[in-house]
């Protein structure tokens, strides 16, 4: 990915943003999910946070997806804007 700009130490800037008035940092291992209205969990384990030319955060991540019958789908690596990333995986796993 080398059109993402990463700090001399290897790791990835400008990564913190506000959620619910607090300030809050997203690393590469973190793993946040959601839950459908169907009940299907989705999970997000961050890979990277890295901006681009124009300054704007990405994160890329691994989806995965199972349902209550506990059907598993492996959704691949993506990669969203970090404030779309935020908006849409809203809960931190704490292992």
């Amino acid at each position: 990915m080398s059109w993402f700009n990463m700090s001399s130490t290897g790791h990835a800037i400008a990564n913190v943003f506000h959620r619910g008035g607090q300030l809050e940092n997203i690393e590469a291992g973190e793993t946040y999910r959601r839950v459908h209205e169907d009940h299907m969990e989705e999970t997000a384990e961050v890979l990277s946070v890295a901006y681009d030319p124009y300054g704007i955060t990405h994160v890329r991540f691994h989806v995965s997806f199972r349902q209550p019958n506990h059907n598993f789908f492996d959704g691949g690596a993506r990669m969203l804007a970090l404030n779309s990333f935020t908006d849409r995986y809203t809960e931190l796993v704490v292992n």
